[in-house]
């Protein structure tokens, strides 16, 4: 309680614009550091209850019109997502998955799509909406290393990834998630090739 009371006098002090901007700064460095898994899980539910402190101040207060509001939570879990998929690759290619083309920035020409549908796509998260999300990869632009097959590598990721956003801790959770927005969600799996939803969006 005390950490989130001196967080909120900051806010009092300098603004909600100014400590939004840098709770996504040092929310977007966490991967850069190297975090395990149970560090990362910790470290981006605390970022994400700060996060509605902000928000909801500015809102309360006025500060920020709906428009901001929504759009600051979609930003925010856009950071999340991509410091997720940043830290799974990075983890991935440690263990020889991957070759990454740029282990200082992994999700850069990775091949690996993550997109936001429904209330992220347009920007209009509010504070108790899920996010829905498709997961791709593009298997011409990963160099897949590893002993298993690539489509069963990002499986495996997409579960840690939804994991790391949806578990309940007893620091609470980032996100609900929901994979089902992707193509025919019955019978294809979590991460599924370009190709194939390609082939699958031109067919339907």
């Amino acid at each position: 309680m005390s950490i989130e009371f001196a967080f909120g006098r900051e806010i009092l002090e300098h603004g909600p614009d100014k400590v939004f901007a840098r709770l996504l700064t040092a929310l977007a460095r966490i991967q850069q550091r190297r975090v395990d898994l149970p560090s990362m899980m910790r470290e981006l539910r605390i970022a994400k209850r700060r996060c509605s402190l902000v928000v909801g101040f500015a809102d309360i207060a006025g500060s920020w019109p709906l428009e901001r509001v929504c759009g600051a939570l979609s930003q925010f879990a856009d950071v999340a997502l991509g410091v997720t998929a940043a830290h799974l690759l990075y983890s991935a290619a440690t263990e020889g998955e991957f070759t990454l083309e740029d282990e200082h920035n992994p999700e850069i020409n990775s091949g690996l799509i993550v997109l936001g549908m429904g209330k992220l796509g347009a920007r209009e998260l509010n504070y108790s909406s899920d996010i829905d999300l498709i997961v791709l990869f593009d298997p011409d632009r990963i160099t897949y290393t590893g002993n298993t097959s690539l489509q069963q590598c990002l499986i495996r990721l997409t579960r840690i990834l939804v994991k790391i956003m949806d578990e309940r801790t007893v620091d609470g959770y980032v996100f609900r998630t929901d994979l089902r927005l992707r193509p025919d969600p019955g019978s294809t799996p979590l991460a599924v090739s370009t190709l194939g939803a390609e082939f699958y969006y031109e067919t339907a």
